[in-house]
């Protein structure tokens, strides 16, 4: 199946597709805009066999112009249209053959956390029936993810502990450019942290693999660009490595997430703040706890510049009081 978003709606079907075809499903997500440009968003690479089963298409708003494009073409091309939303009654919701409402809430301010994080978990939910009901999920691998979705709300405790550091960092250096590093199932949250502060503190930022930092960004690595590093693991990998020392070299600001607090050499200057993320049986349910300390990242930074957190200027999905 082929699932598509926009924005951050693009990078929680990103997510998605890295679930899905871990229990065996065949998915690939695209950006939203990409597809309906397409003379035929159904046909070509990846796509030997014929159409995709179903287009699962992702839409905080249920508004976004380009999903509401592609759901026509997939209705005139015969594909099943899935829709995951915030708006039970939305334009998008109206012309999908199955909606998944998440009905989270409306949003005060642009990085939109929960509803980020309550789609993240009905598309889960949405890839673990769709898995076990074509026969690529065996019953006690389903059993046991069932048993790590069921901890989803306790992952997001620990996210009022980190408040203050956040808040702190983003604070010291508000103006950037910043730099998030990620890879592998963190990748999209990268993309996501970058995306956030790019709309809610308008300020240059850059997703990039987490080896990538010490090629051509390296340029621009001052002691004024913060370094935010997403980590599968509580040792850094070679191109963790890598990174962090050109980071070092330059004086750039760390801000290093891991499952595991870094051990790092008390002597090293400047060494990484690093946020422990708490255990979440593997880096699989990581998103839902990265997530909410990225965005309240870009938050923090956004109103240390005096940017109206809630409705910034020239973006056209800003969000109200009432």
């Amino acid at each position: 199946m082929l699932l598509a978003g926009s924005g951050s709606s693009r990078h929680a079907a990103e997510i998605a597709s890295r679930w899905w075809r871990r229990w065996g499903l065949d998915a690939e997500a695209h950006p939203a805009t990409e597809l309906a440009d397409r003379e035929d968003p159904f046909a070509g690479e990846g796509m030997a066999g014929g159409y995709p089963p179903a287009l699962v298409a992702v839409t905080q708003s249920g508004a976004t112009g380009s999903i509401l494009r592609l759901l026509d073409q997939a209705a005139a091309a015969g594909v099943r249209r899935v829709v995951v939303t915030n708006e039970a009654d939305s334009e998008a919701a109206s012309r999908a053959d199955l909606t998944l409402a998440t009905c989270a809430g409306p949003e005060r301010a642009i990085p939109a956390t929960k509803s980020f994080t309550t789609a993240l978990a009905a598309l889960r939910i949405l890839g673990l029936d769709w898995a076990e009901a074509t026969g690529t999920l065996p019953s006690e691998r389903r059993r046991a993810a069932d048993f790590d979705t069921a901890a989803i709300p306790r992952t997001l405790d620990p996210g009022a502990v980190w408040t203050g550091q956040v808040s702190e960092f983003a604070a010291l250096w508000p103006e950037g450019p910043w730099f998030f590093l990620g890879e592998g199932s963190l990748g999209p949250l990268a993309s996501e942290g970058a995306l956030k502060m790019l709309e809610t503190a308008a300020v240059p930022a850059l997703a990039i693999p987490s080896g990538e930092l010490a090629h051509g960004p390296r340029a621009l690595l001052a002691p004024t660009t913060p370094v935010v590093v997403l980590s599968e693991v509580a040792e850094p990998t070679p191109g963790e490595h890598r990174s962090l020392a050109v980071a070092r070299e330059a004086g750039a600001p760390l801000l290093r997430f891991s499952e595991h607090a870094e051990r790092t050499d008390a002597a090293a200057e400047p060494v990484p703040i690093t946020l422990e993320l708490p255990h979440t049986h593997g880096v699989w349910l990581a998103p839902f706890v990265a997530a909410p300390a990225l965005q309240l990242l870009a938050l923090y930074a956004g109103v240390r510049r005096g940017r109206k957190v809630d409705a910034p200027e020239g973006l056209q999905k800003a969000v109200g009081d009432d």
